[in-house]
């Protein structure tokens, strides 16, 4: 029995396999600091609190000393300038705005006064929104209620019930609308998420697929035979890729449509005691606002996603035919397809939880040369008018599958797919 484990063992824990194991646990190492990087930026963002003061009163001077005794930095603007103007020029996310005469409204009228909030809306991505969502208009609301009922409106408890009321603005492509970044998020995300997904497991099932088919057909002397048929090469490679193209885009069709079933089944939970005709006509009002933000995406600019799905598709096919035929047998294959996969998780990953367009250059330079980072942000590079990248994008992966394609073509015409040396005067 030990012999035997220790056979079994020796087999499963070769060089190949513990090289494998390194690599992935540095590049886990690597994701999880980007990850981390991402959250404490995002958390440092949320504790500047940027307001627009339009009243300029010592009311909302003591305001302002109330959030910065809590911690918080607050910048000030003054600007009666248009807000998109604003939040592009400081770069800010998300702001409130203290309109004039509303300190008369509290302290002499008694009556509830409405702040604009509003949100600059850079990406789909869900953990940016949820962190930046009117963050600066909670905080500034709460310290007007502090403020009210500490110093001046203690015994008016009908006022002090709710006596700040926020108005949702969204900032996006110079443009402004008065709409809730959280239902502009809910109306384009499901795409932009459900895509990246669906590529996701298109590039990792078709490199698993293609891989173990062709280290199985080495490990039966199969590939050999199929070779040195008269058929020519290019076409047994473009069969083999087309076969596992047509397997994979089966599996991604039904995890993609559990996947948007699961959705659609906890929106219809979510929404039992939601009236219907409010919800359509809230929907309706949301498509109208992000048409007057540019956030949506042309005829055109779907054929570029879909020119940029397919490049992305076809330099994970070649490179999985290039990997298969290095490997020595079967075994090895799970191990091969390692780089396709942590080249795909990376940039998934982070595409889902931050805004890639927007990280350190260091950290862009990275991930924008791994050729599957361009498609999954192609969405958020069409929707905020980034076609210099897009394009870019669409170039880049055209030239680095034509590499991919040569240098497939190059090993299955040479000796190396068997005896992994290159014999340089064999040309068959």
């Amino acid at each position: 029995m030990m012999h035997l484990l220790k056979k079994e063992l020796a087999e499963l824990l070769n060089k190949q396999m513990l090289l494998g194991l390194m690599v992935s646990f540095i590049l886990i190492v690597m994701l999880g600091g980007v990850m981390t990087s991402t959250v404490s930026e995002t958390v440092e963002e949320n504790q500047e609190i940027h307001i627009i003061d339009l009243d300029q009163t010592e009311f909302t001077q003591q305001i302002f000393e109330k959030l910065k005794e809590k911690g918080y930095t607050v910048n000030i603007s003054t600007d009666l300038d248009a807000y998109e103007s604003i939040m592009t020029e400081k770069h800010w996310n998300d702001a409130a705005v203290l309109p004039k005469g509303m300190t008369e409204k509290f302290l002499h009228q008694h009556e509830a006064c409405e702040i604009d909030s509003i949100t600059a809306l850079k990406t789909t991505s869900s953990m940016s929104i949820a962190f930046a969502e009117t963050a600066s208009a909670d905080y500034v609301s709460n310290a007007i209620s502090e403020l009210l009922s500490e110093t001046y409106l203690s015994g008016d408890l009908a006022f002090l019930e709710k006596p700040v009321k926020q108005k949702p603005y969204t900032v996006a492509n110079g443009k402004s609308v008065q709409a809730s970044s959280t239902m502009l998020i809910s109306s384009l995300a499901m795409f932009d998420q459900l895509m990246p997904l669906v590529l996701f497991l298109l590039v990792v099932l078709t490199s698993q697929t293609i891989i173990t088919a062709v280290a199985a057909e080495k490990t039966d002397k199969t590939l050999e035979t199929l070779l040195s048929s008269p058929v020519p090469r290019s076409v047994i490679i473009g069969a083999k890729m087309l076969a596992a193209l047509i397997v994979a885009v089966i599996y991604a069709l039904v995890y993609g449509t559990g996947f948007l079933i699961s959705m659609l089944s906890n929106v219809d939970r979510t929404a039992e005691n939601v009236d219907i005709a409010s919800a359509f006509s809230s929907m309706i009002a949301t498509q109208d606002a992000a048409e007057e933000l540019g956030l949506h995406i042309s005829f055109l600019g779907w054929l570029g996603v879909i020119i940029q799905l397919l490049l992305t598709i076809g330099i994970a096919l070649t490179a999985s035919m290039i990997l298969g035929g290095l490997v020595e047998d079967a075994k090895g294959s799970q191990t091969a397809s390692l780089p396709i996969l942590i080249c795909a998780m990376f940039p998934y990953i982070l595409s889902m939880i931050s805004d890639i367009r927007g990280m350190d250059l260091p950290t862009r330079i990275l991930l924008y040369c791994i050729p599957f980072t361009h498609t999954f942000i192609a969405t958020g590079c069409l929707r905020f008018h980034q076609m210099g990248l897009f394009i870019s994008g669409l170039i880049y992966q055209a030239i680095f599958l034509c590499l991919v394609i040569f240098g497939a073509l190059k090993l299955y015409q040479s000796d190396l797919l068997f005896t992994h040396r290159l014999n340089l005067k064999n040309k068959v």
